[in-house]
């Protein structure tokens, strides 16, 4: 028998350094999301282009940061650092966005959003395997996601502020910016755990079952808050609210979303993070019948404040489910690409279901559809822990062998 395998110690983040790269590199994968509304209309003012082009840019964007977090996922190993991969995203994003800022041809404008989504799928890869690296992933994907919801309120009140003092360019130099700011924390990303070290074959069916189903699940989940989000302006409109009434209640169901988080570290081990999923799902369909049904103004924003505080709710609680599911890390990898996939094709498919002046209760039954059903896959995918750390010391004992 060869040696045993020493222990990969260094896989364990161990102060809030560690935890605030973690977090960093997460944000730079979702910040464009964050402002997305915004990264359409400085396409359209700058280079002229039309709604429909610049949604196709988008649209080209989001599938490239789902092909990147899935390849990612696939090449996961033992023990790997996931410094080199970062440092890729960062170049990318950067250099990227910068040509965006210069006003290059349209397209090498294509480009460029190509390449901004291969960088943020990789980082938001990345940073998803690292956590379970950690000694709590379910703490440390909360404190992400309350950081993005911190970030989200900020950036829709300072984004149109800065496109109105610096015109439109200067949502991309923001965006060339923000990754910088993780230079000085790349050493402090976590190696991958030794989880990472089992292939997909030696992992039990019913686990590699309840996986797909949690990110099918995911998939849906975001799929109808997309739905929600992207056309949340002219659902209040038609609804009799003004411009102003739409803006306020989106702004404080920003707000409300911080807690969604906090609530999840300290709820979820609690109340079970089954049935937080479960909870969560029907809290996302409740808020979805309220916003496009409710008629007024309170209703309409008690719809946005719930919708929020639910999103943000859940997705550390499926994250973590994941991370205890698979504790290679690969899940959580690919749930990047299952959450930009869910985000960008929910617009299409509301589109297909609507017409104009006559209301959008199309939209509330397909995201209503699509909560109840994430609801199902949720409760029906039970955490096969057990099983998959008994398979990856049967995985270890053979590699030592």
């Amino acid at each position: 028998m060869s040696p045993q395998l020493p222990p990969v110690t260094s896989g364990t983040a161990r102060n809030s350094l560690d935890h605030a790269a973690l977090i960093l590199v997460a944000l730079v994968g979702e910040y464009s999301l964050l402002i997305m509304p915004f990264i359409l209309a400085a396409m359209m003012d700058a280079y002229r282009l039309s709604e429909d082009r610049a949604g196709q840019l988008v649209s080209l964007q989001l599938l490239c940061m789902a092909v990147a977090s899935v390849a990612v996922s696939a090449r996961l190993r033992a023990g790997q650092s996931v410094r080199l991969l970062v440092a890729f995203a960062i170049g990318a994003i950067v250099i990227a966005n910068a040509m965006c800022a210069l006003h290059v041809p349209v397209v090498a404008l294509a480009i460029a959003r190509a390449l901004t989504g291969l960088g943020e799928g990789t980082a938001m890869a990345a940073a998803a395997a690292a956590v379970c690296a950690t000694t709590d992933p379910h703490r440390v994907f909360s404190l992400i996601g309350m950081a993005v919801a911190v970030v989200a309120s900020l950036a829709l009140v300072a984004t149109p502020w800065l496109i109105a003092y610096a015109g439109p360019a200067s949502v991309f130099w923001l965006l060339a910016g923000v990754p910088l700011l993780l230079l000085a924390y790349l050493a402090r990303l976590p190696l991958l755990g030794q989880g990472s070290e089992i292939s997909t074959e030696r992992v039990p069916r019913s686990v590699r079952i309840s996986a797909a189903a949690l990110l099918v699940a995911f998939l849906l989940l975001w799929s109808g808050a997309s739905g929600l989000w992207v056309y949340a302006e002219r659902i209040g409109a038609h609804q009799g609210l003004t411009p102003a009434q739409i803006g306020l209640w989106l702004g404080i169901g920003q707000l409300v979303g911080i807690a969604g988080p906090l609530v999840a570290a300290w709820g979820g081990p609690r109340l079970g993070i089954s049935r937080s999923l479960v909870a969560g799902c029907i809290g996302m369909a409740v808020a979805a019948i309220f916003f496009v049904f409710g008629g007024n103004a309170w209703l309409y924003g008690v719809g946005g404040c719930l919708a929020s505080f639910w999103i943000m709710f859940l997705v550390p609680c499926f994250r973590s489910r994941m991370a205890e599911m698979d504790t290679s890390g690969r899940t959580v990898a690919a749930s990047a690409g299952f959450y930009t996939v869910g985000f960008g094709a929910a617009p299409l498919v509301v589109a297909a279901i609507t017409t104009e002046g006559h209301g959008y209760a199309p939209v509330a039954i397909f995201c209503v559809a699509c909560f109840l059903i994430s609801a199902a896959l949720a409760s029906s995918s039970r955490a096969q822990t057990a099983q998959a750390n008994a398979n990856t010391s049967r995985g270890l004992s053979r590699i030592s062998d």
